[in-house]
């Protein structure tokens, strides 16, 4: 008897607990943080890749470009350096001497005098006096510069005499070339090829086409009539003129 009932208290002990158990709620249990609501979800992630992938391809472009520019301007000031030693090398001195053959604009001229190797040369247009008696061998100690225009720009077929200190220019003859009793003009008409050479700026070529060009030009007697003889301008006229007979 005793026995029934202690195993009927037991029972009623046990289902006593079971109703108190069930009727605890999720709200009575203490809540455990939850560590996968403080995660970034997938998408947070996604954004965040792309995020960083922009930002290294953008230092990549211009790291780039900032390359490509310096080498760029390193080429260019490259190329313009070499383009003006190009120039500076290739470039015509005026005051060098021209081929043997010359060129359309070069002046043949006839140095004499006291220089150190007379002659006929080919120089530029632009050359000056002063190339000429340079490409002569330059002037002899005896010469006397000071008579000279060294800075007067070269014309064609002109001699350039080199005195001496203390010489004076030699006579003009007095025979076809001159007037009787002046001694100091030259007459177009007759004077042969070393009487024109005396005139200022006429040398061997250009007395010899005054000649030839006085052949059919018999009546030849006034200076301006030489502007119709090749390498002869107003300029070398009026040099020329108080020299000539009128």
């Amino acid at each position: 008897m005793n026995v029934s009932r202690w195993l009927a208290r037991r029972r009623m002990a046990a289902l006593t607990k079971a109703v108190y158990d069930s009727a605890l709620t999720d709200e009575d249990e203490p809540a455990e943080p939850s560590v996968a609501r403080f995660l970034p979800g997938g998408t947070t992630v996604a954004a965040l890749i792309v995020v960083v992938v922009l930002i290294a391809a953008v230092g990549v472009w211009r790291h780039a470009a900032e390359r490509e520019h310096s080498q760029a301007l390193a080429q260019s000031s490259s190329e313009r350096e070499e383009s003006g030693s190009a120039s500076v090398a290739t470039g015509p001195s005026p005051s060098a001497p021209a081929s043997a053959g010359g060129k359309a604009d070069d002046v043949v001229v006839y140095v004499s005098g006291a220089v150190a190797s007379p002659g006929v040369l080919t120089l530029p247009a632009s050359s000056r006096v002063i190339d000429a008696i340079t490409a002569a061998g330059g002037a002899t100690p005896e010469a006397d510069l000071e008579s000279i225009n060294l800075a007067r720009i070269l014309v064609d077929g002109e001699q350039i005499r080199v005195g001496v200190a203390g010489d004076s220019p030699p006579p003009a003859s007095s025979a076809a070339g001159t007037t009787a009793g002046t001694g100091t003009c030259v007459r177009l008409a007759t004077a042969n090829e070393a009487e024109l050479q005396t005139l200022p700026g006429i040398g061997p070529a250009l007395a010899a086409r005054i000649i030839s060009y006085r052949s059919t030009h018999p009546r030849l007697s006034s200076v301006e009539e030489l502007d119709d003889v090749p390498g002869i301008g107003p300029s070398l006229i009026e040099k020329i003129r108080p020299g000539v007979c009128g």
